[in-house]
């Protein structure tokens, strides 16, 4: 994609900086279905065609002062088009760090924005756009030039989250108003289940900050989904609009979200209410054989009899007390047989997640649990795993097989 452009040398760009121009690249939102904001990208319009300039900025060949005024020239630009076109919507403006962490640099960028407000530009539309930085050095200083332009309303973006679960604590620091996620990943399955890990990180890590997760690259009908079902609030990317040099209608798209927004909830139910139809048949099922056992007799013998009624579903079973420390074996099935590792017994779980929580649920509701889908850290599958009451003291731990999963697919959810 920018293979000609950049085949040019960085000093040539600056001194054809005129012909670099702004395109606006519509940020639409989850709960109205209209655009809420436009980000604003660099392009190089050449004879023949137009080309994003966004390599020059991930070039690190190029001088931090070309970037920096390539960074004013495009935003001065698009800023005085934004005004002249009374937009009602944000304004996102990819920052260079520079910007934000040499003293006079942000001075002088502080002063920019406070000239545009004396034009009538309401900062509390103009949403900065951080791409994560690795130098830790400079980081409090970012942190307390982000947290001064908060004070004219500013809000801030940090870019590039998802690359890793590394990010997390620089997240943290700089208090974002907005997490965004670039989709580009999901384009590579062999990363989707450790991308999906990183996903829900994100998530829970916006939910503690306050912010909103805004996720791009979004190019298909199953992208907008996954965005979607991982409480994703906007949304850019080629497959919803791509970029250009005019505003678009607010509303352009909002008969197209509201039919696809549709969709997603119906597929969504289906695979909740088959997890519901699971722990109901579950449940009936595992009521009838716990009444069978005797928990007077031996417990692992009592548990031989007990497997043998689960060849099919589950590929390992196993018997905790209240505590989490493991009574029983581990009963695993393989090659069309049972087979124990007395090696797991007398360990202790209680340190695994959810586990003192779900023996009180068991405890309060007195029916059994079927987890969310996760790695197991044997195998390094995804497997959902179901834990019933024995007794008040003793719970059997189920986990479903991988190949029952995958002939079941509204469970892989």
């Amino acid at each position: 994609m920018y293979s000609e452009v950049f085949k040019m040398d960085p000093l040539d760009i600056m001194l054809d900086m005129e012909r670099v121009k702004p395109y606006y690249q519509p940020v639409f939102s989850a709960d109205s279905h209209e655009v809420v904001g436009y980000q604003v990208l660099g392009y190089l319009e050449t004879e023949r065609k137009r080309e994003s300039i966004r390599a020059f900025f991930q070039d690190q060949n190029v001088p931090d002062e070309f970037k920096v005024d390539m960074d004013r020239h495009i935003h001065r630009r698009a800023l005085d088009i934004y005004l002249k076109h009374n937009v009602d919507a944000s304004i996102f403006l990819i920052v260079h760090q520079s910007y934000l962490t040499k003293t006079e640099e942000e001075k002088d960028f502080v002063q920019e924005l406070i000239s545009y407000q004396e034009k009538g530009l309401d900062l509390s539309k103009v949403i900065l756009e951080i791409v994560e930085q690795e130098s830790v050095e400079e980081m409090d200083n970012l942190s307390n030039s982000l947290k001064y332009l908060k004070t004219f309303g500013v809000k801030i973006a940090i870019n590039d989250a998802g690359r890793g679960s590394s990010n997390m604590d620089r997240i943290s620091t700089l208090e974002p108003d907005i997490i965004k996620i670039n989709l580009a990943s999901l384009l590579d399955q062999s990363l989707s289940v450790n991308y999906q890990h990183t996903i829900y990180s994100l998530s829970i890590l916006a939910r503690r900050v306050g912010a909103e997760l805004l996720f791009d690259g979004i190019e298909s009908n199953y992208h907008f989904h996954y965005a979607w079902r991982n409480n994703g609030r906007y949304y850019q990317g080629p497959f919803l609009s791509t970029p250009s040099e005019a505003f678009i209608r607010r509303d352009l798209l909002k008969t197209r979200f509201r039919k696809d927004i549709q969709q997603f909830i119906y597929i969504e139910r289906s695979k909740i209410n088959a997890k519901y139809q699971l722990t109901e048949t579950l449940n009936e099922k595992l009521q009838q054989n716990i009444k069978m056992l005797s928990l007077e007799k031996n417990l692992e013998e009592e548990i031989d009899r007990f497997i043998t009624n689960w060849d099919e579903m589950f590929f390992r079973i196993y018997v905790t007390d209240a505590d989490g420390f493991q009574k029983t074996a581990n009963y695993i099935y393989t090659k069309d047989a049972w087979r124990q590792d007395l090696t797991v017994k007398g360990k202790n779980w209680s340190w695994r997640p959810y586990f003192i929580e779900n023996v009180i649920r068991m405890n309060h509701d007195q029916t059994g649990i079927l987890s969310d889908i996760y790695n197991d850290i044997e195998t390094g599958e995804r497997i959902r795993t179901f834990s019933y009451p024995i007794d008040e003291n003793l719970y059997v731990f189920m986990d479903i097989s991988p190949m029952y999963l995958d002939e079941h697919e509204d469970l892989l959810w």
